[in-house]
C-alpha cells in the first residue's frame, strides 16, 4: 500500500522553532505597549503555518487561550473592488470576509457556553436540561395545586368509595397531572429545539423590529465578538490565508476590531493579540486604487505609480497595519526545491531520476505542492506501475504527468476527453511527422526524377543545341543537298528544333555513336560523336561532366531527404522538437517548427518535459487505470488517439506485430471499419496474411483517392508490402496509374517496380485513365516489368495488351517481350515501326517491302499502314517499298488510304520495274504522287486523265519536260486537243517541251489560237514555227496587242508572213520597228514596200527613215512611195539617193512635188527666175541638177567657195 503523507503544516523545530519563539516571545509580553497587531509576513510555501502550529503549542504551554481563524478563497472573485461602496457600505469582498471570521468565532463554542450571546445557532437536543425543566414545571404544578385546594376538590368530585377507603389518591392524581404536565413540557421543548425564533413584536399599528442591518458584520456582531473574547478569555486570535483574497481592506477593519477589544473593559484578559499570517506581496494589489485619483493613465510609468501609492495610501503600506512584522526566511526556493523534492521520494520504492528532479524542481516552490505530487505519485505508481499495468511505462515519466497534473489541473482533466494541451501537441507532431514524410518524400522523389529525366541534360543541353542549329545547316548546304533535312540517331528523327533537348544530348553522350544528317529516304552528311563535339565546342565538350556533378548533387539531396524522412518517422515528440530545422504550415500560414509551436501551446514546464522526453507520445497511458487489460502500451496509446477518436495516423508505431491482433481484439469491426485503421503498420500486418479484412478499407481509399490520397502516398512510400498494396488497389481503382506516375511521391525506379504490380493485377473490365506521361513511362520501361518479360498464361498476355492499349502506350522494342506477350503485342500493334522491331515482328531475314510484308503478316502491314512515315524512317537507303511491278498498283492504294503523304517515297523507293500502266487503276489521291516520282506510263491517255483531273500540276511538269507521250494514236482525237490546248497553256511547262508535246498528239489542223491564253499565247510564236497553228491575220491577232518583241517573234517565226502583213493592224510605231527588225523577211519587208496605201495609212518620219534605210540596202521604192516618204519627212540625204534610179522618168510636177517636201534648201530648184541657190554637197544631189539642167531648169551648178553646191537657175 503507498504511504502517503499529510499536506498539513508540520512544525519542526529546526526549521520553524527561530520564527516561533520570536513570536511567543512578543505573545506572552502583558506589558500595555505591547505589539498587538503583528504579521507573520513570507511567501507561499514558506512555512508560516507550520510556525503557526509550533506558536499554538507553545501558548498551550503557556496557558494562554488563543483561537485560529483560517479561510479558503475557493470561489472568490479577483476583480479589484473599491474600499468603501458608494452607499457607504464596505466592499462585497472585505464584508464577506468579515462574514466567514464572524461565523468561525462564533461557531467555535457550543451555544451553551455562550448562554449571552444573541447570535441564533441550531444546537443537538440535550435530555437533561428539559428533563430538569420538565420536573420543575410537574412540582411547581403540585405546589400550585395543593395550595389552590386542587387536592380538596380531586376529593369531593372523585369517586367517594376509593377516596374514603384510600386517602392518598387525590394526592397521587395531582401528582400525576404534574408529571403528565412536565412530560409536555419536555416533549414541547424537544419538539420546538432551535425552531422558534422571535424577530418582531406587533400590536395593532405598532411594531418593535428586534434585528438590524448595519454596514458590516463587524459592526453587527460586535457585541457577539466582544462577548466571545470575554467569556472565552481569547488572548491570541491568529489569522492564516487572509491574503488568499488579495484584500488588504480586510486589514484595516481587523485592526479597528483589534482596537475595540483592547479597549472594552468587558475583557479581563486584554491584551488581545491578533497575529496574522500573510504573505508581503500583498500590500501591492491595491497600488493603482491606493494611488489618488484613481486609474492612472496609461502612459504613467509602473514603477512610479507604484512609489506614489505606497507613500500616500496607508492601506498599501505594510507598516501602517502591523505593530510587528516578523519575516519567514525561506527555506525553499526555486534552488532548494529539488533537495526537498528528492528527500520526499528517498523512501519511496521507485522514484524519478536526478536530471528530471533538478528540472522539476526549478518551478516547484510551494512543500505542500512538492508533498502531494510524491502522494498523488505513490498512488499512481501502485495502479499505473503496478504488475497488473501496461508494460513499457516509467516512472519518470510517471512522475512528469503527475507534477503537469498538479500544475495544469483543468488541462490534465482534459486529457481524458482529449481536448487539452497535451493532445494539441502530441496532434502537432502527428502532423509535423505526416507533413514531413510526405515532403521529403517528395523531395527525394524530384530529385531522383530529375536524374532519371532529362532535366539535368536540358539545363546542359540547350547552348549547346542552339550551337549545332546553327553549324549543322551550313553543313548541309555545303554538301549540295536541297530539301529539310533532319537529324537521323539510333532509328530516331530530330529536327533541327529538337537538338536542344537533353533526350538527344544524353542518348548522344551515353552511346557515343555517330548521327547522319540528311533529308528522310536520302543517303546524307555521316557525323561522328567527335565530329558533333568539334562543330559544337565548348558548350559540349565537357557536358557529361557538368550533368555528372548535378546528378550527383541531387542524388546526395534525395539521400539526406530519406534520411530526414526515416528520422522523422521514427521520431519521438522530444526527438522532432529538437530538430529546429524542420518546419510545417500553420493556420496563420507562416512555417514553424514543432519546438515554437509547442512553446505557444503550453507552459514552459511542459515545453521543458516535453523538450526532455519526460512526456511522450503515451502521456494519456499514466492518466487512467488499465489493471485487467492483456494489451501493449503502443496498442493501449493506438486505441485512445485513433480509434476511439476516429481519427488517422498514418505513421503510428506499434511495439510489435501482436499489437495490431490486440487492438483488432479489443475494438472489433470499430478499428477495421473506422478511420484508425489507415496505418502504415496495420496494412504491413494485414496484407500478406489476411488482406480481406483490409477490403472496406481499400473501398475507402478508392473512393476518396480523388481529395485524399495522403494514405495511398504514405503507404507507396514507407509501407512493407507496397507492391501487394497495389495489386489490392488497381482492380478497383481506375486511376491507379496515373496516381503513380505523376502524384505519388516516390521515384522512378519504384514506380517501375510498383506499376509493374498493378498491371498484373490489372482487371480488363476496368477502363483505366491514363495521360501522356503514364504512356511515356510504360514505353520507356516496360522491359523492367515481369509483366511484360516474364512468362505469363496466354490470356493474361492478352489482358497486358489491352491495358497498355487504353494507356496509350507502346512497347518500343519487341524483341526483349516474353514470346506469348510479344505475339499479342504484334497483333494488337502496340509497338512503334522500327526496323527491329519489324524484323522481330515478320522473322529474320524477311525482307521490308510493303508487298512481302504484305503476304507474309497482314497485322504487321496494317500496322506500318498506319505508321507509314515511321516504316519510311526505318528502312535502308538501298531497299524498295516494292518489289512486285504487279503489287505496285495495290500497294499504293493501300498507302493512299492511310497516308497520302507517304505515296511519293513509296513511290520513289519501289523497284525500277514498278509503273503505273493505268492511272485509272490507282486511287485519285495518289495520282500527283505517282506522277511526280514519274512512277507512270506517260501515255496519251494517263497524261489526259490526270490533266483532266488535276490540269498540268508542277508534278506532271517535271515529268513531262524529259518525257515523251506514246499511244497516241489509241486516245480521241478530241481528248488530245483538250490535253494539246492544256499543255499549250500550261505556264510552268518548258515551252520547247510544250511544243514537242504538242507535236506529238498529231493534231490535224493544229491549234486554234482563239483557245490559247496567257501562257499559250506566249508559246504562239513556237507553235507557228512548228506549224501546229494556222499562219494568218486571224492567228496574228491574238498577239495584235502584245510588246513588239514579242510580235517580232511571231514575225520571225511566220512562213506567210509576206502574204497578209498589210492585212496586219501595224501602228505608225510598228513600221520602222518591223523594217529594221533583222528577224522580219525581207519578202514581208517588200510586201510592205509595196503597197503605198498600207505605209501611207501608217506612215511617221520614223517609219519614212526606215524605209529609205531598207531602200538603201539595194531595195528600190516606187516613185509614188518616195512622194509619201518626202512629205513624211525623209531626210534629203535619204531621197536623193532614192530618186536617182526615177530620175529619167519622174514626170516634173512629181518631182517639184519631192523637192518641195525636202525643204526650203530644195524649194528654189522647182522655179526658174535666175536665183542661185546653195545646196549641201549630199549622194545624188549632182544627178539631181544634171537632171533639171537637162529639163532647162538650171542654168549650171558648181562648187560654193566655202562647200556645197552653187546652183544658177534658168531666167
Amino acid at each position: 500500500m503507498p504511504v502517503l503523507r499529510s499536506l498539513g503544516p508540520t512544525y519542526e523545530e529546526n526549521l520553524h522553532g527561530r520564527h516561533a519563539a520570536v513570536l511567543l516571545k512578543v505573545l506572552a509580553d502583558r506589558s500595555a505597549n505591547g505589539a498587538t497587531n503583528i504579521a507573520l509576513a513570507g511567501h507561499y510555501g514558506s512555512g508560516k503555518s507550520s510556525v503557526i502550529r509550533g506558536v499554538q503549542a507553545g501558548l498551550d504551554k503557556r496557558k494562554i487561550n488563543w483561537v485560529n481563524l483560517s479561510l479558503s478563497s475557493l470561489g472568490i472573485d479577483d476583480t479589484k473592488r473599491a474600499r468603501i461602496q458608494e452607499d457607504g457600505t464596505l466592499a462585497p469582498l472585505t464584508n464577506l470576509i468579515q462574514k466567514e471570521i464572524v461565523k468561525q468565532l462564533l461557531y467555535r463554542k457550543a451555544p451553551a457556553d455562550m448562554p449571552g450571546s444573541r447570535y441564533f445557532r441550531i444546537d443537538s437536543f440535550r435530555p437533561w436540561p428539559a428533563v430538569i425543566w420538565g420536573a420543575a414545571v410537574a412540582v411547581g404544578f403540585f405546589v400550585v395545586a395543593v395550595l389552590l385546594g386542587l387536592v380538596n376538590r380531586v376529593e369531593k368530585m372523585g369517586p367517594q368509595a376509593l377516596v374514603t377507603s384510600h386517602g392518598w389518591v387525590p394526592w397521587a392524581i395531582v401528582a400525576g397531572f404534574g408529571v403528565f404536565l412536565g412530560v409536555i413540557w419536555f416533549l414541547g421543548l424537544r419538539a420546538l429545539q432551535s425552531r422558534v425564533r422571535v424577530e418582531s413584536v406587533s400590536a395593532g399599528g405598532a411594531a418593535v423590529t428586534l434585528s438590524a442591518k448595519e454596514n458590516s458584520y463587524f459592526d453587527e456582531y460586535l457585541d457577539e465578538i466582544v462577548y466571545f473574547f470575554q467569556k472565552t478569555k481569547t488572548q491570541v486570535a491568529i489569522f492564516e490565508d487572509l491574503d488568499r483574497f488579495r484584500d488588504p481592506h480586510i486589514f484595516e477593519t481587523l485592526r479597528e476590531l483589534n482596537t475595540v477589544l483592547n479597549n472594552s473593559e468587558q475583557i479581563k484578559s486584554r491584551p488581545v493579540r491578533f497575529v496574522y499570517a500573510v504573505r508581503d506581496s500583498i500590500f501591492e494589489q491595491l497600488n493603482v486604487d491606493a494611488a489618488p485619483g484613481g486609474d492612472a493613465d496609461a502612459g504613467t510609468d509602473a514603477a512610479a505609480l507604484r512609489a506614489s501609492a505606497l507613500e500616500s495610501a496607508p492601506s498599501a503600506n505594510r507598516t501602517k497595519f502591523f505593530d510587528l512584522v516578523v519575516p519567514m526566511v525561506p527555506f525553499i526556493t526555486h534552488r532548494s526545491a529539488r533537495d526537498l523534492l528528492a528527500a520526499e521520494f528517498a523512501e519511496s520504492d521507485e522514484r524519478p531520476s536526478t536530471a528530471l528532479v533538478n528540472l522539476v524542481g526549478a518551478h516547484l516552490t510551494d512543500m505542500r505542492l512538492i508533498r502531494n505530487i510524491r502522494n498523488e505519485f505513490e498512488i499512481y505508481r501502485a495502479s499505473v506501475l503496478g504488475e497488473k499495468g501496461l508494460k513499457g511505462l516509467t516512472a519518470d515519466r510517471l512522475f512528469a504527468m503527475m507534477v503537469y497534473k498538479n500544475l495544469h489541473l483543468e488541462d490534465f482533466e482534459a486529457i481524458r476527453l482529449g481536448t487539452s494541451k497535451i493532445d494539441e501537441v502530441h496532434q502537432a507532431f502527428r502532423d509535423m511527422v505526416k507533413y514531413q514524410t510526405g515532403h521529403q518524400a517528395a523531395v527525394s522523389k524530384d530529385a531522383l526524377d530529375r536524374v532519371a529525366s532529362n532535366a539535368v541534360w536540358d539545363r546542359h543541353a540547350k547552348v549547346a543545341g542552339e550551337r549545332l542549329q546553327e553549324v549543322l545547316p551550313i553543313v548541309y548546304r555545303a554538301s549540295r543537298r536541297g530539301g529539310v533535312p533532319v537529324l537521323q540517331y539510333q532509328s530516331k528523327h530530330y529536327e533541327l528544333s529538337d537538338l536542344t533537348s537533353g533526350d538527344f544530348w544524353r542518348s548522344l553522350h551515353e552511346t557515343r555513336k555517330g548521327v547522319q544528317f540528311a533529308q528522310p529516304g536520302y543517303h546524307g552528311v555521316d557525323l561522328s560523336f567527335d565530329d558533333v563535339i568539334a562543330l559544337v565546342g565548348d558548350a559540349a565538350a565537357a557536358l557529361d561532366d557538368a550533368v555528372e556533378a548535378d546528378a550527383t548533387s541531387l542524388q546526395r539531396d534525395s539521400r539526406a531527404a530519406l534520411e530526414t524522412k526515416d528520422f522523422v518517422a521514427k521520431a519521438t515528440m522530444a526527438q522532432l522538437m529538437a530538430r529546429t530545422d524542420l518546419v510545417m504550415p500553420t493556420d496563420s500560414g507562416v512555417e514553424r517548427n514543432l519546438d515554437a509551436i509547442v512553446a505557444d501551446l503550453v507552459s514552459p514546464l511542459a515545453h521543458d518535459l516535453l523538450a526532455m522526453g519526460y512526456i511522450d507520445e503515451n502521456f494519456t497511458l499514466y492518466c487512467s487505470d488499465y489493471h485487467g487489460i492483456a494489451i501493449s502500451v503502443s496498442a493501449m496509446n493506438f486505441i485512445l488517439h485513433c480509434v476511439q477518436a476516429d481519427r488517422a495516423d498514418h505513421r503510428f508505431r506499434f511495439d510489435e506485430a501482436a499489437s495490431v491482433d490486440a487492438v483488432e481484439k479489443e475494438m472489433g469491426a470499430r478499428f477495421l471499419d473506422g478511420e484508425s485503421v489507415f496505418n502504415l503498420e496495420v496494412f504491413d500486418h494485414y496484407l500478406p496474411t489476411r488482406p480481406e479484412r483490409l477490403d472496406k478499407a481499400l473501398d475507402k481509399l478508392v473512393m476518396r483517392a480523388g481529395t485524399d490520397s495522403s494514405f495511398i502516398d504514405a503507404y507507396l512510400t514507407d509501407g512493407a508490402s507496397r507492391e501487394l498494396f497495389v495489386s489490392q488497389l488497381a482492380p478497383r481503382w481506375k486511376g491507379a496509374f496515373v496516381h503513380l506516375v505523376e502524384k505519388a511521391p516516390i521515384d522512378v525506379a519504384t514506380a517501375i517496380v510498383l506499376i509493374d504490380a498493378a498491371v498484373r493485377s490489372a482487371d480488363r473490365d476496368v477502363d483505366y485513365d491514363s495521360s501522356d506521361r503514364v504512356a511515356e513511362l510504360f514505353s520507356e520501361h516496360y522491359a523492367q516489368m515481369q509483366a511484360f518479360v516474364g512468362t505469363v498464361e496466354p490470356s493474361k498476355a492478352a489482358d497486358v495488351a489491352v491495358l497498355v492499349r487504353r494507356l496509350g502506350a507502346q512497347v518500343s522494342d519487341l524483341a526483349v517481350l516474353g514470346d506469348t506477350q510479344r505475339k499479342e503485342v504484334v497483333t494488337a500493334s502496340l509497338y512503334p515501326v522500327t526496323r527491329a522491331n519489324l524484323s522481330t515482328a515478320l522473322g529474320e531475314g524477311t525482307p521490308l517491302a510493303l508487298d512481302v510484308v504484305k503476304a507474309t503478316n497482314a497485322t504487321v502491314y496494317e500496322h506500318i499502314l498506319d505508321n507509314v512515315d515511321s516504316y519510311l524512317h526505318a528502312r535502308e537507303e538501298d531497299e524498295v517499298t516494292v518489289d512486285a511491278p504487279e503489287e505496285f498498283v495495290a500497294v499504293l492504294n493501300d498507302v493512299a488510304g492511310a497516308a497520302e503523304s507517304a505515296v511519293l517515297p513509296v513511290a520513289k523507293g519501289a523497284s525500277e520495274a514498278c509503273e503505273v500502266a493505268d492511272l485509272e487503276d490507282l486511287d485519285g489521291t495518289a495520282w500527283t504522287a505517282v506522277v511526280s516520282a514519274s512512277r507512270f506510263a506517260p501515255t496519251v491517255w494517263n497524261v489526259s486523265q490526270f490533266v483532266a483531273k488535276f490540269g498540268v500540276s508542277e508534278e506532271l511538269v517535271k515529268t513531262l519536260n524529259s518525257l515523251d507521250l506514246t499511244e497516241v494514236e489509241e486516245v480521241e482525237e478530241e481528248s488530245r486537243y483538250d490535253l494539246g490546248y492544256a499543255l499549250a497553256n500550261a505556264e510552268d511547262l518548258d515551252p520547247a517541251a510544250r511544243v514537242r508535246l504538242v507535236e506529238q498528239l498529231k493534231l490535224p489542223g493544229g491549234l486554234n489560237p482563239e483557245r490559247l491564253i496567257h501562257a499559250g499565247l506566249k508559246l504562239l510564236p513556237a507553235l507557228l514555227a512548228a506549224e501546229l497553228v494556222p499562219d494568218a491575220a486571224e492567228t496574228y491577232a491574238r498577239v495584235g496587242g502584245c510588246p513588239f518583241a514579242f510580235r517580232e517573234e511571231y514575225f520571225a517565226a511566220s512562213k506567210g508572213l509576206a502574204s497578209y502583213v498589210c492585212e496586219l493592224p501595224l501602228s505608225s510605231d510598228d513600221l520602222p520597228k518591223v523594217m529594221r527588225s533583222r528577224r522580219v523577211a525581207p519578202a514581208v519587208k517588200r510586201a510592205i514596200a509595196e503597197d503605198a496605201e498600207f505605209v501611207h495609212g501608217r506612215l511617221s518620219r520614223q517609219g519614212a527613215i526606215a524605209i529609205c534605210e531598207w531602200a538603201a540596202k539595194g531595195n528600190t521604192v516606187s516613185v509614188e512611195l518616195l512622194v509619201k516618204l518626202s512629205e513624211a519627212g525623209a531626210p534629203a540625204e535619204h531621197i536623193l539617193s532614192l530618186l536617182e534610179p526615177h530620175l529619167p522618168d519622174i514626170k516634173l510636177p512629181v518631182l517639184d512635188q519631192i523637192l518641195l517636201a525636202l525643204g526650203d534648201e530644195y524649194e528654189p530648184l522647182t522655179r526658174v527666175g535666175g536665183h542661185r541657190p546653195k545646196l549641201k554637197e549630199r549622194d545624188g544631189t549632182e544627178k539631181l541638177l544634171n537632171e533639171l539642167k537637162r529639163r532647162d531648169r538650171v542654168s549650171s551648178f558648181s562648187q560654193a567657195l566655202l562647200g556645197g553646191i552653187r546652183v544658177n537657175m534658168r531666167h
